[in-house]
């Protein structure tokens, strides 16, 4: 299990991936995360993970705040979390929990993505994965 976050506020523009710097709690080692990173790796083969994300988001200017977690560069779209944004600086909670399956061949890269058009600002985000 590992639970991430990121002290500093982050400005990303369309398909950039958040960071963390800060593991709150991280045990075993079916996980492999480096420091100032995106990713984290799922190491187990075949298993199922729980993943949740979270974070406070808002567009830096009016219009469509949007995050998603990624799989091996790839969006699952059951967690796409939005928020409209009528004047920069307005931001809100958003999150999501899913849970995957590991494929047998190897190990799996997840990411939290900006997956909208524009840029948005991130606040205290929150990445869990077990």
């Amino acid at each position: 299990m590992i639970i991430l976050t990121n002290s500093v506020s982050q400005e990303l523009a369309p398909g950039q991936s958040l960071t963390f710097d800060t593991v709150v709690l991280h045990t075993g080692r079916r996980e492999c995360y480096r420091p100032g990173s995106g990713a984290v790796i799922m190491r187990q083969q075949g298993a199922i993970y729980e993943i949740s994300a979270g974070a406070n988001i808002g567009a830096t200017a009016p219009g469509v705040a949007e995050l998603s977690i990624f799989i091996n560069g790839s969006p699952l779209n059951e967690t796409v979390m939005q928020h409209t944004t009528a004047t920069a600086g307005d931001l809100n909670n958003v999150s999501r929990t899913t849970a995957i399956k590991t494929c047998c061949c190897g190990p799996e890269t997840c990411t939290v993505v900006n997956s909208g058009t524009t840029t948005i600002t991130v606040e205290n985000p929150s990445l869990y994965i077990r």
